[in-house]
């Protein structure tokens, strides 16, 4: 009787060993959703912990306020909403913070929105802080190349880390 005992409770041990065993856990890979501009969507990245974006709507524009861009390049602004989820920080950024990067002609560009006139846009994002577990919608400008159309956004913190990217951001 004894040895059933022992048996019943070794393979109880071993069951709850198995189902807490840290080496039996799912990893699910982290893709970044394709943004339809003409439709809200949120970014899905490794750390939507700490910041969601969504990208209300993107356009191209030529003239902002009184502000015009150089030849052959034109603005691009997007309107966006940040979610800070961090439990412990605020999410401080600078145009540096945001960077654009432009799949046809292969370049990455830092926001220009502190750099104009900003008559023209509602809430622009240029210097500030999104308290922890809030949200704040803004828009940002960068200038590229009139002929560029598909472009990956970056968020990045002071320090120039990577938080998060939206990509397959396709304005025509």
């Amino acid at each position: 009787m004894r040895h059933l005992i022992f048996i019943f409770l070794l393979a109880i041990i071993m069951i709850t060993a198995g189902c807490t065993n840290q080496n039996n856990s799912t990893a699910f890979p982290s893709t970044s959703q394709s943004i339809n501009i003409s439709v809200n969507s949120t970014t899905k990245t490794p750390i939507d912990e700490v910041l969601n974006i969504t990208i209300n709507s993107a356009v191209k524009k030529t003239m902002i306020g009184r502000s015009t861009n150089k030849g052959g390049d034109i603005f691009l602004v997007l309107d966006i909403t940040i979610q800070n989820n961090d439990k412990n920080n605020d999410f401080r950024y600078k145009d540096t913070s945001f960077a654009i990067y432009d799949k046809l002609n292969n370049n990455r560009k830092t926001a220009i929105t502190s750099q104009l006139n900003t008559g023209g846009l509602n809430n622009p994002f240029t210097t500030g802080t999104i308290p922890l577990k809030s949200k704040m919608s803004g828009q940002i400008v960068f200038g590229v190349m009139d002929n560029s159309n598909s472009y990956k956004l970056y968020v990045s913190d002071l320090k120039g880390t990577v938080l998060t990217s939206v990509d397959n951001i396709t304005v025509p």
